[in-house]
């Protein structure tokens, strides 16, 4: 049995679409576990009404992805399921897709699965396949060339990355056992999947992607660009210091001192990347 906990926050749209492609699912051994943390546009009670198999959790707006996130997964363990897969509720998927990923799991027993990553509004516009991450410089890159990804698929049913975020990841229960919850202490928001999926590869998992398995994702649903439209001192602040930011300072810090063998190295080669790759696009 597959636990699929996705936490939400108001953005109903999201919420509504997503969970209709999962009703059309071809595999049905699954249960979905929403968790609520706060949401004031009706979205618990529309769940409800239009979706009365999904279980909803109730949390508070104190939490943030982490927090409600673990609500999910502890509910899961709970009741006994096999398998918690993480989903956002901007992603939609293919009837195929908890059937392509269970089999991928099957195959590969002591593995956390991964998926691909493409663009809502553009389906042939490949975003995540899986990574490259050095430890010792900060840097992230792709772990193929995205641009031969159809001729990738056709041959090759997993791929082997560095990392995993929370986006489409299905995660076997006897990992949370093993390793614990996502660590929501340090990482409140951004980089807990991330961390978790880095927890579980020391501790003798596999990480892969499976290249048949593929989430739609609305690309720019997310972070800064929703808030700011142009870098001003308020932008600044914000991408540094802001929960909803990927580049929290406090948060980069912390993920340098778990994960990196000499974090002050790596923490000045990531600021000094984030700076660059801001000063170039402004």
């Amino acid at each position: 049995m597959i636990h699929i906990v996705i936490p939400v926050f108001n953005r109903w749209h999201f919420t509504k679409a997503c969970l209709q492609s999962l009703q059309q699912q071809s595999y049905t051994n699954f249960k979905i576990v929403v968790v609520d943390h706060g949401s004031t546009d009706g979205t618990s009670e529309n769940i409800k009404k239009d979706f009365p198999e999904v279980i909803v959790l109730k949390g508070d707006e104190s939490m943030w992805w982490t927090a409600a996130t673990n609500l999910g997964v502890q509910f899961a363990l709970d009741n006994k399921a096999d398998f918690v897969l993480t989903l956002n509720n901007d992603l939609i998927v293919p009837v195929n897709y908890l059937d392509t990923i269970i089999t991928v799991s099957n195959k590969y027993p002591n593995s956390l699965i991964g998926s691909v990553s493409v663009d809502k509004s553009n389906p042939e516009r490949v975003m995540f396949t899986g990574i490259i991450w050095n430890k010792w410089t900060a840097k992230y890159r792709p772990n193929i060339n995205k641009t031969n990804f159809n001729t990738i698929q056709k041959n090759q049913l997993v791929l082997t990355t560095d990392l995993l975020p929370g986006r489409g990841t299905l995660i076997p229960t006897n990992a949370f056992k093993i390793v614990g919850l996502f660590d929501e202490k340090n990482f409140p928001h951004y980089a807990a999947d991330e961390e978790f999926s880095n927890r579980c590869k020391k501790n003798g998992f596999q990480l892969l992607v499976s290249t048949k398995s593929v989430v739609h994702s609305e690309v720019d649903a997310t972070g800064l660009k929703n808030i700011h439209t142009r870098r001003n001192l308020s932008y600044w602040k914000d991408l540094f210091t802001s929960y909803r930011s990927p580049v929290n300072l406090k948060r980069r810090w912390a993920w340098a001192k778990l994960n990196t063998p000499l974090p002050p190295l790596y923490f000045t080669f990531d600021i000094a990347r984030i700076l660059f790759s801001e000063l170039k696009n402004n």
